[in-house]
């Protein structure tokens, strides 16, 4: 006997097996285990037991503990197989069933205590002095722990049903309390569309206002201008000072006549009713034409400096809206700089164009840099108070490069400054091969077919969300431009569906619709305010490119 055995015993016959779970239930209980835990090790090597009989024809068994769990050492008198049903029962019972050579060891963990010297002598006297227990004493301790195994089921029973109860009743709490803040929230969702559409409706309103009142005062600003030009040129000679007043009366109506066409044009872009006309623009002419123009306008001390354009020659974008554009910039930085230099200059950005208009000027506050943008802002400044101006211009400019297509941005240090940066992608660039355009929109799906004409080699019409999947499924496309309003499977159970879908996972899609988009992962275009100019900017964000 080894230092850690506890003892040991053979297993020959029916009668063995009903001592071995008596020794197994003895160890266990001495070992520190629970009630339960002892039923386990006491009923796997009953299986054991009966499983040794079956296989070898019996077996040497031995328990010890040896400074860790306890381990079962299992020596048949013929060869065992551990796959054996009654060594696989005993597995789901013990922590660990291993092989050692010849032999098969149970192993159970043990509660922390000391299982050495004079507590081992003392078990094994216990152990050696263990009557051999009869079939009928061992059948009635199983019915005991049975027994015992019964009530503790009960009252665990008992205790999940009280549990369960408070789970029902906080489960129920809980569905009163989500189906009152769903009921919040979708009034607060009402409430928001409401609200959205009002701003619509105001924006649109506006932009009415802004073209009627543009139209109606044209006319008279237009007749001021040619009387005052008539009473200079045509009429009698006239005094210094009348002269001078007729001047003032020929520049004021100048004046309120350029603030009216300025007010017109926003209005247009505002409504989304210019559509660029895509031309291929030389870039070294439109900059030289632009220095030739408005060089004279550089104060003393002030150069216009024109770079030219940097691995970029042809831009295809609309030459009339890029030039208002750079014209006003340039204005703008003439107007505002009082030594130094104005510089512009572009440069190829990968897919894009950068266009840079840099001045060494008077500069913007910080807090002033967005408010530039709004509709008849002038920051203030002794400079400012001289110069002419609406407060209009860098508001179309920056809507006008959005119809182009791309995004207009500006930093500036008060006293040495502005840049202002233009970045316009380069439609040449981008290709498509095939689209699917799903809408339940006929006429919509017409307009799409124009905006994306020169840039989709074949475009395919889907009039409702099964045809999409469909379309896509039969052959997956470059580009799927996606309403969400459709009858039958809506864009997102589209979208879902293609998720969902491995090999579709990763089809480039583009949401354009009316409806709201918050929940939207992705490119999501308002269809009420599309241009050609931003659906081709989102194109080239996710379509795919040429090289």
């Amino acid at each position: 006997m080894t230092s850690g055995e506890l003892l040991s015993m053979e297993v020959r016959g029916e009668g063995d097996v009903f001592t071995l779970r008596q020794r197994a239930r003895v160890v266990a209980d001495a070992a520190g285990l629970d009630q339960q835990d002892q039923v386990r090790l006491a009923t796997a090597l009953s299986e054991v037991g009966r499983e040794v009989l079956n296989q070898a024809g019996g077996a040497r068994i031995a328990f010890s503990i040896d400074g860790g769990p306890l381990r079962v050492r299992v020596r048949g008198y013929g060869p065992l197989s551990p796959a054996a049903p009654g060594f696989a029962a005993a597995a789901r019972l013990v922590d660990e069933v291993t092989r050692e050579g010849e032999d098969v060891i149970l192993s159970k963990g043990l509660p922390p205590g000391r299982y050495a010297g004079e507590w081992l002598r003392d078990l094994r006297a216990t152990l050696a002095g263990l009557a051999k227990t009869s079939p009928l004493d061992e059948l009635r301790a199983q019915n005991q722990d049975l027994m015992a195994a019964l009530e503790d089921v009960q009252a665990q029973r008992d205790e999940l049903e009280e549990t369960n109860r408070g789970v029902m009743a906080l489960y129920t709490q809980l569905s009163e309390e989500l189906e009152r803040t769903n009921q919040g929230v979708v009034a607060l969702y009402a409430e928001l569309e409401d609200k959205s559409a009002r701003l619509r409706e105001a924006s649109e309103a506006k932009t009415r206002f802004l073209a009627n009142v543009s139209h109606e005062l044209r006319a008279p600003a237009s007749s001021i201008l040619g009387l005052a030009r008539m009473l200079l040129d045509l009429g009698d000679p006239l005094d210094d000072e009348k002269r001078r007043q007729a001047e003032l009366i020929r520049e004021s109506g100048r004046d309120l006549l350029n603030l009216v066409n300025e007010l017109l044009d926003l209005a247009k872009a505002e409504s989304g009713r210019i559509e660029p006309e895509v031309v291929d623009v030389s870039l070294r002419g439109l900059l030289r034409r632009l220095k030739e123009t408005l060089g004279p306008m550089a104060r003393e001390g002030v150069t216009l400096v024109v770079d030219d354009p940097d691995g970029v020659e042809i831009l295809q974008t609309d030459e009339l809206m890029l030039t208002h554009v750079l014209r006003n910039l340039l204005t703008n930085g003439l107007k505002f700089t009082e030594r130094g230099e104005v510089r512009v200059g572009a440069h190829a950005d990968g897919d894009h164009v950068l266009l840079r208009v840099a001045d060494t000027g008077i500069g913007i506050p910080a807090e002033e840099i967005e408010r530039i943008f709004e509709e008849f802002h002038q920051v203030r400044g002794p400079i400012q108070a001289s110069v002419t101006g609406t407060g209009l211009g860098l508001p179309y400019a920056r809507s006008l490069v959005a119809i182009l297509g791309g995004e207009m941005t500006v930093r500036s240090v008060v006293g040495e400054g502005t840049v202002f940066e233009v970045r316009l992608p380069r439609l040449d660039r981008i290709h498509l091969g095939r689209v699917v355009i799903a809408d339940d929109d006929a006429a919509f799906r017409t307009l799409l077919r124009g905006l994306l004409h020169g840039v989709a080699v074949e475009i395919e019409d889907a009039p409702d969300g099964y045809a999409a999947l469909a379309a896509v499924r039969r052959a997956r496309p470059d580009l799927l431009l996606l309403d969400l309003r459709m009858p039958g499977l809506t864009g997102e159970e589209v979208i879902g569906e293609l998720r969902a879908d491995p090999a579709l996972a990763d089809t480039p899609v583009i949401v354009v619709t009316s409806a709201d988009t918050g929940g939207i992962d992705g490119v999501a275009l308002d269809k009420s305010r599309l241009t050609r100019g931003e659906l081709l900017r989102a194109v080239g964000e996710i379509g795919k490119r040429d090289a």
